[in-house]
């Protein structure tokens, strides 16, 4: 009996103590949930600049892709094609078997471009001398340029399709279903027949692709060679000297990104262009 005495005398947790241990608990349990929360805040900021970093990386690398394949046929010609005189008849007579190109008269020439043969277009410049042979044309403005690239991945082996398309960048107003946004994007067209001189509005083989949004400012310039400062526009048809193209592309955007954090970046674009290889007839 004396020891169920002495069990029953001991005494349990009083109150203050219950009290403050709920009250430590508490504080654990606050700061171990508020540390959750704002890691899982964090991942998800992370996850989405990593996202967003990572398309205008991705984008920034189809620009480049593009450019970096620019074609021109007039760079593989030898130079010793004699012009055409479109007013003085037809002097030149094609040769043998001996030239792999071919000289052709303005008659012949004429024939062959259905009456073109003078004609400028978008992607194409006019027929310059007997070889026939036109040169793919780059035109630059501060918000778009075009250009002939060999860039064209070709999937299906029995499609109709060229390596070889005509490529188009193009700043317009993002579609937006806020009408008071200013926010711009860079769109890709891209033609797969190359070699056809007119543009079709709309066709099969016109694809157009959203290669960048959310844009706040963005310009385009063009650099010549060994010169720092780049020019707002180009012409290959009006360059100096005549049918060259810029040695690189200059991008210059501002971006608006996750939780409107402003991206500024400015990218330089190289051209594969040997310039110094155009044949003697511009």
């Amino acid at each position: 009996m004396s020891s169920i005495f002495r069990n029953s005398d001991r005494r349990g947790f009083t109150l203050l103590e219950v009290m403050i241990a709920l009250f430590i608990l508490v504080i654990i349990g606050t700061t171990t949930s508020k540390a959750v929360i704002d890691a899982a805040r964090l991942k998800e900021v992370l996850k989405d600049e990593t996202e967003f970093y990572g398309e205008f990386r991705t984008s920034v690398g189809f620009i480049e892709r593009d450019l970096a394949q620019v074609f021109n046929p007039r760079w593989f010609l030898p130079p010793d094609h004699q012009k055409l005189d479109f007013f003085g008849g037809s002097q030149v007579r094609s040769a043998g078997q001996e030239d792999p190109i071919p000289k052709l008269g303005v008659d012949e020439v004429v024939r062959r471009t259905r009456g073109t043969a003078s004609q400028t277009f978008e992607y194409w410049g006019p027929v310059l001398d007997t070889s026939g042979i036109r040169a793919s044309r780059f035109q630059g403005k501060e918000d778009r340029f075009s250009f002939i690239s060999a860039s064209h991945a070709r999937i299906y082996q029995m499609k109709k399709e060229s390596i070889y398309s005509k490529i188009r960048y193009e700043v317009l107003r993002q579609d937006s279903n806020d009408k008071s946004s200013t926010l711009l994007s860079l769109n890709k067209v891209e033609n797969t027949r190359p070699f056809e001189l007119e543009e079709p509005r709309e066709a099969n083989y016109v694809q157009t692709y959203l290669i960048l949004g959310n844009i706040k400012k963005i310009r385009f310039s063009y650099h010549k060679a060994g010169e720092k400062d780049g020019k707002p526009d180009w012409d290959s048809e009006t360059a100096d000297p005549p049918g060259s193209f810029p040695a690189s592309v200059e991008m210059e955007v501002t971006l608006v990104g996750p939780k409107e954090r402003i991206l500024e970046e400015r990218v330089h674009f190289n051209l594969e262009t040997p310039n110094e290889l155009l044949p003697k007839t511009y």
